[in-house]
């Protein structure tokens, strides 16, 4: 369930423009925020047992990438919310954008972080093959 509330909310705050509706978006960002936190955890910690490679320095050297992409994630909301006040309270010129770059880095290091999966389903082939009932006609 997490991993569907956590999608809806990320296309909550990355389809919904805060010029949009600033206040959906804001709420949708925080949800995504929270919410990743749990399932970042849990890969990284479920990330050394995959059923379909059983190359244990690739899924070890893996675990390590996505550490440092979790920290990467998170270490950017520090500057995001530095960047947001500097714009919403103090009206800093240029520091909107430079809160949406930081924003959008976001983004960046969740598909980063999701992107290192293939190694976990390395081994894995999937094909799509025509029915039995498709072969008995020809």
């Amino acid at each position: 369930m997490d991993c569907f509330l956590r999608t809806f909310t990320c296309g909550g705050w990355v389809y919904v423009t805060s010029s949009d509706d600033h206040d959906m978006h804001d709420v949708m960002m925080i949800s995504y925020m929270l919410l990743t936190l749990p399932y970042m955890l849990m890969m990284i910690n479920v990330g050394d047992k995959s059923l379909f490679t059983h190359n244990l320095r690739k899924l070890a050297a893996n675990k390590s990438r996505r550490k440092w992409v979790c920290s990467l994630f998170f270490g950017t909301i520090v500057p995001l919310v530095y960047y947001f006040i500097q714009h919403k309270v103090h009206r800093v010129a240029g520091a909107y954008t430079t809160y949406a770059f930081f924003e959008w880095a976001l983004i960046v290091f969740d598909v980063m972080f999701d992107s290192l999966a293939m190694v976990e389903f390395q081994a894995l082939d999937m094909s799509i093959l025509p029915s039995k009932a498709e072969e008995l006609r020809s």
